[in-house]
């Protein structure tokens, strides 16, 4: 099997810095999904701060978050990939790449939400 193969890989081109920080302002500005997920993130900090975690909480819930929003970042960046390349990409290729970043987004979010449910139900069964 030849990974290099176009049905197997995106192929890599060289980008300046500038072309990356214009591809990084387009996916923090232009993606709704990804404006979700970080208003998300105010809740979950709120709830922290209210419920006054220790260190290694706090340090599961950034892990978890930073996780979740590089998922999305990835996601979006696949996404964006796909509308500069849809003349070269098959829809097979196309149709994996979007199913890969979702589900990528997918699992991090029930990980984030399983370890958000471990450290936040004890404490406010405590607070109660």
């Amino acid at each position: 099997m030849d990974i290099s193969h176009p049905d197997f890989a995106i192929q890599s081109r060289s980008i300046e810095p500038q072309q990356i920080s214009k591809g990084l302002r387009k996916v923090f500005f232009n993606d709704l999904e990804l404006h979700l997920q970080l208003f998300a993130v105010i809740p979950i900090v709120a709830g922290g701060i209210i419920l006054q975690l220790n260190v290694v909480q706090w340090f599961l819930v950034i892990l978890v978050t930073a996780l979740f929003l590089a998922a999305g970042v990835c996601r979006t960046a696949a996404m964006l990939q796909i509308r500069q390349d849809d003349v070269s990409l098959s829809p097979v290729q196309v149709t994996r790449i979007r199913a890969l970043g979702n589900t990528l987004v997918t699992i991090t979010a029930g990980i984030s939400f399983f370890t958000y449910l471990l450290i936040f139900v004890p404490k406010i069964i405590q607070l109660l």
